[in-house]
């Protein structure tokens, strides 16, 4: 794939050209290009009729009689080269000579001509146009054709996505008609110029709502993606381009992913024309490119599965484009902040705090793992907490979409409702939203939230000025988009689980311009009650806790067990989750292949989903962590307190920042299976085993006192409503 195509920084300018005024007409097809600049001429009067466009008359007959006297050789050659042509002798004439006319072909970006004799003047002068697109009157049929022919596969795609109550599939015979007609659109060359890029834009993003991301990305990659938008003006300022890169990085695998230049310029070229249309005053189209562009900066083939990341070492060259936006910074930090009923809406007045010396804490777990509930009962020790799980649809869903981005211009008092319509019926999510998270806040001295999420972006946003607000950032908030929604003037503190996460979250937010302390606090882990006596077996017994998902790369605890005959694995958690992108479902299959090898499939045994993670650890004597990113992995930690020795993965993805060996001891670290095998083989040694595990439990315990970290969370999260402050 590529992105050639600059995005365009000034209106299109569009000359329409006829030898008589009355070929002139309004149907005519024009460059679909909001703010395009048109300008008309004709050779001849006629009269009685009404134009849209303001017409410069370029009177032939008084450009021939005022040049021919002074240049009468020129005349001469004009008329025999016209008449040899089947011209009007005069109109060649007119084109040539008329000062005016020869300044607005030159600047002209398309030369719409409106008559046969233009066609054939326009021919003979091609030093004029100066790179001009020529649309001859000749071709138009041709050319309304083809756009008959988009206009009907864009209607057949905006109908599967009205009327669904839930994402489908679709039909192969109705795929291979959509196909078919956008062959029949190619094959009808219809110029670049005359495509209605944001049309095609539009139908785009309404697709993954209706299909599903797969889905979506085979309609937008192999569908709308057999016409080149590399060769289609401004295919990257109305976000096509975007959505190729996006619908690319799902469906495309290894050599075939589109490189980072490429969805760079993808990315900017969006950002670009969502600034122009904010310019323009289409706020619902500025932040729907907006949308386009952050799918490409924050897709998670690009960073959350991968073995690296363009985020780390240095966010700032990938996402400062991002922060330049002018449409971004508006939804972060225009406008008033929402002012909220401090009532609820049966008038009711707020309760009060139940204690005197006891503050009001809200907590909001996220969407993305339940690590909230240790802080929760270190924190109810000496406050009065609230859990507020708000997991409607709305604030649940994981991926960005121009809804979001509409319903928080909604929520800054801008964009639908505010002289804008509503195409994604955001006021009344809007309503539903404030109605659940409203009260809450109200009622709160102090908001924690765990993740940076959808829901953290709109408490940010809501939260009182004089309440506390903490945000528990792990590491997928990192690669998320959800982080550069926040309200950060609006947060007092970040947590962080670990120094690597430290080290990118201060870059992050040194990007977006927040003056937020980051402390780093380990998870919080009921250490003493994973303590169980260890059963028969468990010394050459592996253990990959959560290892269903990608990230974990169970791939990698495969591998290292096939080296060895004696040893066993115990996968426990949920099977693997299903895959949407090729590379995922490809990494999914490897897996599969795997654990149905007959070599290794007998010393596999997967638990499934367990409440009871302490009961599946005594058979597990050495605790693996394979990850190919993490930020603390507490079913690693829970494993050492276990009893059982760490063979920890320098985690990939985070290396640049210090890696696992900034949490953990050197010797619970390898570099690769080698290192890996060796570990694994020199610990499980009968005189070995007792003396290692015993040492690794008693190094998790020491670092990630549960005690000491609780205290720790309460002052950093309660601040000065600590009781006793």
């Amino acid at each position: 794939m590529s992105v050639d195509v600059a995005p365009s920084e000034e209106p299109l300018r569009v000359l329409l050209l006829a030898q008589r005024l009355d070929a002139l007409r309004p149907e005519v097809p024009l460059p679909p290009r909001p703010g395009a600049k048109v300008f008309a001429a004709s050779g001849e009067d006629a009269t009685g009729q009404k134009l849209p466009w303001q017409v410069r008359r370029v009177h032939a007959g008084e450009v021939r009689t005022r040049e021919a006297a002074r240049v009468p050789a020129a005349w001469a050659q004009t008329q025999w080269v016209a008449r040899r042509a089947g011209l009007p002798p005069s109109w060649l004439w007119a084109v040539k000579r008329d000062r005016w006319l020869r300044r607005q072909l030159g600047a002209a970006d398309v030369v719409v001509s409106m008559d046969e004799a233009t066609d054939g003047v326009l021919r003979l002068v091609p030093d004029l146009l100066d790179g001009a697109t020529v649309l001859e009157y000749a071709d138009r049929p041709g050319h309304q054709e083809a756009l008959a022919l988009l206009a009907d596969l864009l209607g057949r795609l905006r109908a599967l996505t009205t009327g669904r109550t839930e994402q489908a599939w679709l039909d192969r015979a109705e795929r291979t008609a959509l196909v078919r007609l956008m062959e029949r659109v190619v094959a009808a060359e219809l110029p670049g110029i005359l495509v209605p890029v944001d049309q095609v834009a539009d139908v785009g993003r309404r697709l993954a709502p209706a299909l599903g991301q797969r889905e979506s990305a085979d309609v937008i990659l192999n569908v709308l993606g057999v016409l080149d938008w590399a060769t289609i003006p401004d295919a990257g300022t109305s976000g096509v381009l975007a959505q190729q890169a996006i619908a690319g990085l799902w469906l495309r695998d290894g050599s075939e992913l589109p490189r980072d230049d490429e969805l760079a310029r993808a990315a900017q070229a969006a950002l670009t024309g969502s600034d122009q249309a904010l310019d323009a005053g289409a706020g619902g189209l500025a932040r729907a490119r907006l949308a386009d562009a952050m799918g490409v900066l924050f897709h998670r083939e690009r960073h959350a599965e991968s073995v690296s990341t363009p985020l780390v070492p240095e966010p700032a060259e990938l996402l400062a484009p991002l922060w330049a936006n002018r449409t971004l910074q508006k939804l972060v930090s225009g406008g008033d902040r929402p002012r909220l009923s401090p009532e609820p809406s049966g008038g009711e007045p707020l309760p009060g705090p139940s204690g005197a010396e006891r503050p009001r804490v809200l907590a909001i777990p996220g969407v993305y793992g339940d690590f909230h509930q240790p802080v929760i009962d270190a924190l109810q020790q000496v406050a009065d907490v609230e859990t507020s799980d708000v997991r409607m649809r709305f604030l649940s869903r994981r991926l960005l979409d121009p809804a979001v981005l509409d319903a928080l211009a909604v929520l800054r008092g801008w964009g639908p409702g505010h002289g804008e319509r509503d195409p994604h019926r955001v006021l009344a999510v809007h309503r539903l939203v404030t109605e659940a998270l409203g009260p809450p806040l109200q009622r709160a001295q102090v908001v924690f939230t765990d993740w940076a999420d959808r829901v953290t972006v709109w408490a940010s946003h809501m939260v009182p000025a004089e309440t506390r607000l903490v945000v528990r950032i792990h590491s997928l908030d990192a690669f998320d988009p959800w982080l550069h929604l926040v309200d950060w003037s609006a947060v007092d503190h970040v947590i962080v689980v670990s120094d690597p996460l430290r080290v990118l979250v201060e870059r992050l937010l040194a990007l977006v311009g927040a003056r937020v302390p980051v402390t780093v606090l380990p998870n919080l882990a009921a250490l003493q009650a994973v303590d169980l006596p260890k059963e028969p077996g468990a010394r050459t017994t592996l253990g990959l806790v959560g290892w269903g998902r990608r990230v974990k790369d169970p791939l990698c605890a495969l591998e290292l067990l096939a080296r060895e005959p004696s040893w066993r694995l115990r996968l426990i958690g949920p099977d693997l989750a299903p895959a949407v992108s090729e590379a995922g479902q490809s990494y999914n299959r490897q897996v599969r292949a795997l654990l149905d090898d007959p070599a290794i499939a007998d010393r596999v045994d997967i638990t499934g989903w367990t409440d009871d993670v302490a009961s599946e650890l005594r058979h597990v004597g050495v605790i693996l962590s394979t990850s190919r990113r993490e930020s603390w992995h507490l079913g690693l930690v829970e494993g050492a307190a276990s009893g059982a020795v760490p063979v920890v993965r320098d985690w990939p993805a985070i290396v640049p920042l210090g890696g696992a060996r900034a949490l953990f001891p050197d010797e619970w670290v390898v570099s690769d299976l080698d290192e890996a095998e060796a570990r694994v083989r020199e610990v499980t040694q009968p005189d070995a085993w007792d003396d290692a595990r015993h040492r690794a439990q008693r190094e998790a315990r020491e670092r990630f006192d549960p005690e000491t970290t609780a205290q720790h969370y309460r002052e950093v999260i309660l601040g000065p409503h600590l009781p006793g402050v």
